[in-house]
């Protein structure tokens, strides 16, 4: 009988014993295992076997991403500006080990480091590189954490800057600041608009100037060629016309007692006096020019003008023009009747 009730003693300790020297842990988690208070080893999820009463489990933790936020934290940047800074860190746990023996609470240390990353970066800044460049900010806090927690067995994933509070004045002078870049921009902007437009017009005009030169020359050009071809037909008229020369003299007749009419009819013509014995004997000369003078003086005169010489006018006969008569001295002396 005691035998029986010494091996039913036997096979429930045994069984607890055995219950008790298998440990299960669930996914995600990891256990350090102590004996006599010291370290012994680090359980990993799944089934772990133990001593009971020699072994403890000291410490259960999770060995998934954890998040830690702070509150905002009073920094000061660089170019002495006061700012209110929060931030996040994502983290977990890489040795169980040395976040049970090498720091004593790693929830307050991570906070405390990262409190003092944020300060420490935030000063190194002006206000400009922290709005604009918080990216770098939190790349240059995640490397400083990294160097602070490599020897607690905590990996720092990513950190993040929260909300920035800046003070209200500083607040209205960046506005201001801003205001007035943008105005610059826009004043440069305006100024380069009408640099481009006056150059393009003074393209334009260049271009419109170069058609016109180009075009009064041809037309120079042209005008030359119609006189010259003009000339040349007048000089075989008066060469091959048995009545040319006579006809040239006629109209050269004409045109200087048209000269004298135009300067009696211009508005600011004066009193013109001419001795009459200067008129036959003008007409003489130009009737004594040979061949070649007159062919000369007809190239002197404006393009068109010989050019309007009528058929009936270069078949007029041959006419003679006489000397003109003086008046006699009775007729100088009686008055005209008006």
């Amino acid at each position: 009988m005691e035998a029986t009730i010494f091996s039913i003693v036997f096979a429930l300790l045994s069984g607890t014993y055995i219950y008790r020297s298998f440990r299960i842990i669930e996914e995600g988690q990891v256990a350090l295992v102590e004996r006599f208070g010291k370290y012994q080893k680090t359980m990993e999820p799944g089934i772990n076997i133990v001593l009971p009463f020699l072994d403890r489990i000291a410490l259960i933790k999770s060995s998934r991403e954890q998040v830690l936020e702070i509150s905002p934290q009073p920094c000061t940047t660089s170019d002495s500006v006061s700012v209110s800074v929060s931030g996040v860190m994502y983290w977990q746990i890489s040795d169980l080990k040395d976040a049970r023996y090498n720091i004593e609470n790693v929830d307050k240390s991570l906070m405390v480091s990262l409190a003092t990353q944020i300060q420490t970066q935030i000063g190194r800044c002006d206000l400009d590189h922290i709005i604009g460049g918080q990216e770098r900010i939190n790349e240059e806090i995640l490397q400083g954490m990294s160097n602070d927690t490599k020897a607690w067995g905590i990996k720092v994933l990513r950190v993040r800057l929260g909300e920035i509070t800046i003070p209200t004045s500083v607040l209205q002078s960046m506005e201001k600041q801003k205001a007035a870049e943008i105005e610059k921009k826009a004043m440069i902007s305006r100024s380069e608009g009408e640099k481009t437009s006056e150059i393009k017009k003074a393209e334009a005009v260049a271009l419109s100037n170069k058609v016109l030169a180009e075009s009064e020359r041809q037309v120079r050009l042209e005008q030359t060629e119609a006189m010259a071809l003009s000339i040349e037909r007048i000089a075989d008229a008066i060469a091959n016309h048995p009545n040319g020369q006579e006809a040239v003299q006629y109209l050269l007749a004409q045109k200087y007692l048209e000269m004298g009419q135009a300067i009696g009819e211009s508005p600011s013509s004066k009193v013109l006096f001419m001795d009459p014995k200067s008129i036959p004997g003008a007409i003489q000369s130009l009737l004594a020019m040979s061949d070649s003078k007159i062919t000369e003086a007809l190239a002197k005169q404006p393009y068109g003008a010989v050019s309007n010489i009528s058929p009936t006018v270069r078949n007029l006969p041959v006419q003679e023009v006489k000397p003109f008569k003086p008046p006699s001295d009775s007729e100088k002396g009686s008055p005209s009747n008006n």
